[in-house]
C-alpha cells in the first residue's frame, strides 16, 4: 500500500518495502538478485553493427516511463524504509554495452556470455539494470541481455518494463533534475510521522499474521522435506546456459487431453527431465524433488511494479516412474500448497515499522552466512506470464523472448517459462560446480514432451 501524499518522504522517491528490501539483502556474489531475459531480435545485416547506439536511443526516449530511472539510498541509521530516488538522466554508453565480437556469436558463444554476465551484481547507486549487446549472431539477428534487479520488480513487474521500452509505448516525457531527499533530521522525522500514522495498519496487519500462523499449523504436515543430494550445498558462483522453446499449442494440446494446465504441464515436463538426468549421473533420491516457485497476488491498487509474491514448495513426484502418475501427484501438492497461499500473504503483505530495514540488515548477515539455503526446495522453477501480442524494439521484431533466470542460495538449478507469442520461451540456469551440461537437461525437457503427448 502507498503512503497518502502527505506521508510521502519527497516527490519522486519511493519508499522500498519489506518485500523488496529482501531482494537485496538476500544477494551474494553467488547468488545475484535480478530478472533477465535474452532478447532475440529480427535484425536485418546490414542493421546490425551499430544496434548499441540505435537502442540506447530507444531506451532513451522510454526509461522515464519506467521505474528504471532511479538510484538506491539508504535511510539515515535505518529508521526509515531504503528508498528509490528519481533521477533525470543515465549514463546509457555504459548501462548499454555491445559486447566485443571478432566476427559474429554462435550458440554456444552466446550462452557463455549470458551465463557469465549473470554474475555481475547490479549497482544500485546508479540505475538498477543493464542491456548487453551481442549485435551479430551466426544463426542471423541480433540479441538483448537485458536485466533488472529483483528488488524494482517481480516477474511480472519485469515483463511490464519491457513492453514500456517496447515500440508499443510512446516516448516518454524527459525529467530536468533528480529528485532531492531531505535531511536526515528530516527525513526522521518525515519517517516518525508515517509511522504514528500506520499504527493502527501495523496493529491489524499484526493480528492478521497472528491468525494466518495459527492457520498454517494445519498445513505443516503437508510438505515433503527437501531431500539431499550429492549435488545439494553452497552455490557456487559459476553458471551454464541453455534455451528451450516449445509451441504453446502442443502444451495447451497436452494439458486439454490430461486435464492439465500449462502450469501443470510445465512441472511434469521438468519432473521428467530431472527424474531422466537424476538417474543418468546417479543421484536420484528416494523421495521427491521439491521446488521453489511463486504465485502472484498483485492486484490494481497495488501498482506494476515492486514484488507481490508467495513462495510456493511443490513436490515434483520425481521418485513415480510413470508420467501420468506423476502429473497427478503434483497437481495434488500444487493444490495443497495453493491452500496455503492466503495464509502466507498475510505473513508478507507489512507495512514498515521503526529501524526495520536495521534490523533485517542484521538478521541477514546472521543467516546468510556459509551460503544457507534461506527456503525449501533443491531447485527453482517458474511460469511466468508474457504477452501474446508481437514485440519489437527500435523497429525490428522480437523472435524470442528467453528468461536468464537466476539461482537462489543452495539451489543448482533453475528453469523458467514465459509466454512470448505462440511460443513458450525457456531459460535454463545451472550451477556449473553441479551440472556441467545444462544442455542435457535442456534436452531431456524437450524430449519429455514427445513422451507426454505419445502417453496422452
Amino acid at each position: 500500500m502507498n503512503a497518502p501524499d502527505s506521508l510521502q518522504l519527497a516527490p519522486g522517491v519511493r519508499r522500498l518495502r519489506p518485500d523488496d528490501h529482501f531482494m537485496i539483502l538476500s544477494e551474494t556474489d553467488a547468488s545475484p538478485m535480478h530478472v533477465g531475459a535474452l532478447i532475440i531480435l529480427d535484425v536485418p545485416l546490414d542493421a546490425q553493427e551499430g544496434l548499441a547506439a540505435v537502442l540506447r536511443r530507444q531506451l532513451a526516449d522510454r526509461l522515464p516511463a519506467t521505474p528504471l530511472l532511479v538510484r538506491l539510498h539508504e535511510a539515515p541509521d535505518g529508521y526509515d524504509s531504503d528508498v528509490w530516488a528519481d533521477i533525470a538522466r543515465a549514463d546509457l554508453e555504459t548501462l548499454v554495452a555491445a559486447e566485443p565480437h571478432d566476427g559474429a556469436w554462435n550458440e554456444a558463444e552466446l550462452y557463455d556470455a549470458v551465463a557469465s554476465l549473470n554474475m555481475r551484481r547490479l549497482d544500485l547507486s546508479g540505475p538498477p539494470f543493464a542491456a548487453h549487446v551481442f549485435e551479430q549472431l551466426t544463426a542471423g539477428g541480433s540479441a538483448i541481455y537485458l536485466k533488472v534487479h529483483h528488488s524494482v520488480a517481480d516477474g511480472i513487474g519485469f515483463q511490464a518494463i519491457l513492453g514500456l521500452l517496447s515500440d508499443a509505448a510512446p516516448p516518454a516525457t524527459a525529467r530536468f533534475a533528480d529528485a532531492r531527499l531531505p535531511e536526515p533530521e528530516k527525513w526522521c522525522q518525515r519517517a516518525e510521522a508515517r509511522f504514528a500514522a500506520e499504527a493502527d495498519l501495523r496493529a491489524a496487519q499484526a493480528a492478521r499474521r497472528k491468525d494466518a500462523l495459527a492457520a498454517l499449523e494445519a498445513f505443516k504436515d503437508d510438505r515433503e522435506p527437501t531431500p539431499e543430494l550429492k549435488m545439494s550445498g553452497p552455490t557456487s558462483d559459476r553458471r551454464r546456459y541453455a534455451t528451450i522453446s516449445m509451441p504453446l499449442a502442443r502444451v495447451k494440446a497436452a494439458g486439454a487431453r490430461l486435464d492439465a494446465t500449462v502450469n501443470d504441464i510445465f512441472l511434469t515436463l521438468a519432473s521428467t527431465a530431472l527424474r531422466n538426468y537424476l538417474i543418468e549421473i546417479d543421484d536420484l533420491p528416494a523421495t521427491p524433488l521439491v521446488i521453489n516457485s511463486a504465485r502472484s497476488y498483485r492486484r490494481d491498487t497495488h501498482g506494476m511494479f515492486g514484488n507481490r509474491i508467495v513462495a510456493l514448495h511443490p513436490h515434483l513426484a520425481t521418485h513415480l516412474p510413470d508420467p501420468v502418475e506423476r502429473l497427478r501427484a503434483i497437481q495434488a501438492s500444487m493444490a495443497s500448497e495453493m491452500q496455503r497461499t492466503g495464509h502466507d500473504e498475510a505473513l508478507l503483505d507489512a507495512a514498515e515499522k521503526p529501524f526495520g530495514a536495521r534490523d533485517r540488515r542484521v538478521a541477514f548477515a546472521e543467516h546468510m552466512a556459509g551460503g544457507k539455503r534461506l527456503l525449501p526446495g533443491n531447485l527453482t522453477l517458474s511460469n511466468v506470464p508474457g504477452p501474446a501480442e508481437a514485440r519489437s524494439y527500435a523497429g525490428f521484431r522480437q523472435l524470442h523472448n528467453y528468461p536468464v533466470p537466476i539461482i537462489g542460495s543452495g539451489r543448482f538449478l533453475n528453469i523458467t517459462s514465459r509466454r512470448s507469442g505462440d511460443n513458450l520461451d525457456m531459460g535454463v540456469i545451472a550451477d556449473a560446480a553441479k551440472i556441467a551440461d545444462v544442455g542435457r537437461v535442456a534436452a531431456l525437457f524437450t524430449a519429455a514432451l514427445d513422451e507426454l503427448e505419445f502417453l496422452a
